[in-house]
């Protein structure tokens, strides 16, 4: 893979920012607008489109919520964010059992809010690496877990990446 190709490709992908509480509607949501919403945060990063199906099986397994009368709420639709950027690295319940841990000492919406500031200076963090320590003495145990699984995360983005693009350049050959 040639280095320009990379390098403006890590560009855009530390340009990417992902919303906030308060961007994401506040009306609630039938399960294709979640899907829609869903994927519209996340196809920038490279993440596989969201189905009907996962967000069955999320609600079954319980890992999300189960919605009222088919309706999702920016609850909703902020787990299912979450599941869906972690569900390629890490098992569901895993998953879970980091959000429940994550909104046993703030709201959802202020658990939400941290992990998204946590992943957005990741992702600027990618063009212009901090001398920041990732870990301080005084992080609490989910913190330090938001910043391992965030960093896991969007190195197995790159990865994936590289390797898909090595492929297209060797079968091309």
């Amino acid at each position: 893979m040639a280095e320009t190709d990379f390098n403006a490709w890590l560009t855009q992908l530390a340009a990417v920012r992902l919303p906030k509480w308060q961007a994401l509607p506040e009306f609630d949501l039938y399960m294709d607008q979640v899907i829609t919403e869903t994927d519209r945060y996340l196809r920038p990063l490279g993440i596989d489109p969201l189905t009907k199906s996962m967000v069955n099986s999320y609600v079954k397994r319980k890992i999300i919520h189960r919605p009222e009368k088919k309706h999702y709420t920016r609850t909703h639709l902020a787990e299912i964010i979450i599941v869906s950027l972690f569900k390629a690295a890490f098992p569901l319940e895993t998953i879970h059992t980091g959000i429940q841990q994550a909104v046993a000492t703030s709201t959802p919406e202020q658990a939400y809010d941290q992990f998204i500031d946590r992943i957005n200076t990741e992702l600027v963090n990618l063009e212009q690496p901090t001398t920041t320590p990732l870990f301080k003495p005084t992080d609490a145990s989910h913190i330090l877990t938001q910043k391992a699984a965030i960093r896991t995360i969007l190195y197995q983005i790159i990865s994936q990446h590289t390797l898909l693009t090595v492929a297209k350049s060797v079968s091309a050959s």
